[in-house]
């Protein structure tokens, strides 16, 4: 017998099939299945994808239990998922949950503490008994997720820009930004083209702010979360503006904790999303702030394949303690 744990986000699908040893037995990964950023038929369809590669050479009949933790979720439309879960072959009906509890679990195998997740967007939730009771931020790319991938970007966007219009090209984030956004275009159109006059000076000073602001307005607004990165190559740099962006995502990001984590409160803080989880500034800078209570996110979906064994093998409390940092880890 196996189980299922998928997770799922905007970024990428997961699907691990575990047995009831703790053991590997299948894994598959796809493009993004968050229902909210890709619309339902395109997210089932990657969910799905990532299915078929996990059961490769099992027969679904044979699995016990499935946990899908799924960011987006409220947005999933049943008619459509239902009827591709069944189309898998799987017998057994999947629990749906979010991903800050998958995310909890991906870091610990206690029942009680925090999850923070800055990846693409930022939240942060208190955790009882595996579920999230207290959630703060999550409010999308447009009035929160503070501290995220898009804010980061973003602010590296912004900060590009300010700089283009007072004529200041030399800054590492500036120039970093310019290339990501406006690749090998010239910086500004020919004096020729400009009005004379100190006008046209002036507006020959903002050109190239003007064309990477069009630039970046004209993609879709979540992209500019790609531009994250580059704050941190620029403050390895001692970039002050990627710096002080740095700073900001951090506090920004420690302040989101403590809105549900109780006043000296011990129990783990997960870290969790690429933001928090991949070496750099703001992961090091957050981890100083929250203290050693932090551990980072293992496997997403080894998380809910534990979970699902969990609740489909009864594994004991020893047993399952014991098997969490293996499958967690991608052992």
């Amino acid at each position: 017998m196996y189980v299922l744990g998928l997770d799922v986000g905007g970024t990428s699908s997961r699907a691990l099939l575990l047995d009831a040893s703790g053991r590997r037995a299948g894994y598959g990964r796809a493009p993004g299945g968050n229902p909210a950023a890709h619309g339902n038929a395109v997210a089932v369809a990657n969910i799905g994808l990532a299915l078929e590669l996990a059961l490769r050479g099992i027969d679904p009949g044979l699995v016990a239990g499935a946990v899908v933790g799924l960011a987006g979720g409220g947005a999933l439309d049943r008619q459509v998922f239902d009827p591709m879960w069944a189309a898998a072959g799987l017998r057994v009906p999947p629990r749906l949950t979010g991903d800050l509890g998958i995310a909890f679990a991906a870091g610990t195998a206690e029942p009680r503490g925090t999850a923070l997740i800055a990846g693409t967007g930022a939240i942060a939730a208190r955790i009882e008994d595996g579920e999230p009771v207290a959630i703060a931020d999550g409010l999308g790319w447009l009035l929160g997720d503070q501290g995220s991938g898009f804010w980061l970007g973003r602010e590296a966007a912004g900060a590009a820009a300010h700089a283009l219009s007072r004529g200041e090209t030399g800054g590492v984030l500036t120039r970093l930004v310019t290339d990501a956004l406006l690749g090998d275009e010239l910086p500004g159109p020919a004096v020729a083209e400009m009005p004379g006059g100190a006008a046209g000076a002036a507006e020959e000073t903002r050109a190239p702010a003007i064309r990477l602001v069009v630039r970046a307005q004209s993609r879709p607004p979540l992209e500019l979360a790609r531009l994250a990165p580059l704050v941190s190559r620029a403050a390895a740099e001692g970039d002050p503006a990627a710096l002080r962006i740095v700073s900001t995502a951090a506090r920004l990001l420690c302040e989101t904790v403590a809105e549900v984590r109780r006043p000296g409160e011990t129990s783990p803080i997960v870290l969790a999303g690429s933001v928090l989880t991949s070496e750099g500034p703001v992961s090091s800078a957050v981890r100083e702030r929250l203290g050693p209570a932090t551990v980072l996110a293992g496997d997403g979906a080894g998380a809910a394949a534990w979970l699902a064994g969990r609740e489909a093998f009864g594994w004991d409390p020893a047993t399952a303690a014991r098997l969490h940092t293996r499958i967690v880890s991608g052992d």
